[in-house]
C-alpha cells in the first residue's frame, strides 16, 4: 500500500513537472508580449478567484475567517504571498527573455535551500530515506 503511493507521488510528480516545464514554458512564452507582471497579477487574480470558489464548494468558511482573524496567520500568508509573487515573475520574466535554463537552475536549487533552512532555523531533524 504504502509503494502504491510512493509510485503515485513519483507520478504526480512527473507530470507536474512536464506540465510546468513544457506546457507552461510554450504557454508563457506565446503570451510573454504582455509582460511579466501583468501576467502574475492576472495568476494572482484567477487564484483568487478559484479559492473563493472552492471556499464556497467545499463549505470551509468557518476556516477560510478563522484564519482572516489570525493577525499572525494573515501576516506569514502575506509574506509567503509575496514570496510565491516573486517567484512567478521572475519565471515567467525568464521565459519571457529566453533565460529558461539559468531559472531552471533557481529551480533545482531551491528545494535544498528550503530543506537547509529549515534545518537552520526550525531544527528539523533530516532523515534519510531507506
Amino acid at each position: 500500500m504504502e509503494n502504491q503511493k510512493f509510485n503515485k507521488g513519483i507520478i504526480l510528480t512527473a507530470l507536474g513537472s512536464f506540465w510546468w516545464g513544457i506546457i507552461g514554458v510554450i504557454y508563457f512564452k506565446y503570451i510573454s508580449y504582455t509582460g511579466s507582471i501583468e501576467v502574475v497579477i492576472h495568476r494572482c487574480v484567477w487564484t483568487s478567484v478559484v479559492l473563493i470558489i472552492t471556499t464556497y464548494y467545499f463549505s470551509k468558511w468557518n476556516i477560510f475567517f478563522e484564519i482572516l482573524y489570525d493577525f499572525k496567520k494573515v501576516i506569514l500568508l502575506f509574506f509567503s504571498s509575496l514570496l510565491i509573487f516573486i517567484n512567478w515573475a521572475t519565471w515567467i520574466y525568464a521565459v519571457g527573455t529566453e533565460r529558461i535554463i539559468d531559472a531552471s537552475f533557481g529551480y533545482f536549487i531551491m528545494p535544498i535551500l528550503s530543506v537547509f533552512f529549515v534545518y537552520i532555523f526550525y531544527g528539523d531533524k533530516i532523515n534519510i530515506m531507506r
